[in-house]
């Protein structure tokens, strides 16, 4: 496996509340993303989020990356799942098997972020290239 991090902006955040009934709201958001680091680009994603009563929530999203890792170029879709509550909970983002194009045809991997009190984004790629 090889490891490479860096940040990313949101440059796009599209909120649609699907459904507000009682337990939990539905939302459907469409969001952009530019990416700096190893992974160099942009991405397009939809999600789908539960959030409900009493803080927790969880989401379940596919989201198409453009550009280049480590200087590869091509392009490969995230597969996004997190569950969670103010206890702790479970979060997942992985590249979708055979959905790579270009120089990074292969690609598999397994992507972690991190959110700062400031609200910067950072992330761990954490891949396999042939």
């Amino acid at each position: 496996m090889t490891s490479t991090s860096g940040r990313f902006d949101l440059t796009r955040w599209d909120e649609e509340v699907i459904d507000d009934a009682d337990g939990a709201k539905l939302v459907r958001v469409s969001n952009s993303k530019t990416f700096e680091g190893g992974i160099a680009g942009t991405s397009d994603a939809e999600l789908l989020q539960a959030l409900a009563q009493e803080g927790s929530a969880a989401y379940v999203g596919i989201e198409r990356v453009r550009g280049e890792i480590d200087g590869r170029k091509g392009t490969f879709v995230f597969r996004h799942s997190a569950a969670g509550s103010t206890g702790g909970g479970d979060f997942r983002v992985d590249v979708v098997p055979d959905s790579a194009t270009g120089d990074l045809r292969g690609l598999r991997g397994e992507l972690s972020i991190v959110k700062t009190p400031e609200g910067e984004h950072t992330y761990t790629f954490d891949y396999e290239l042939p």
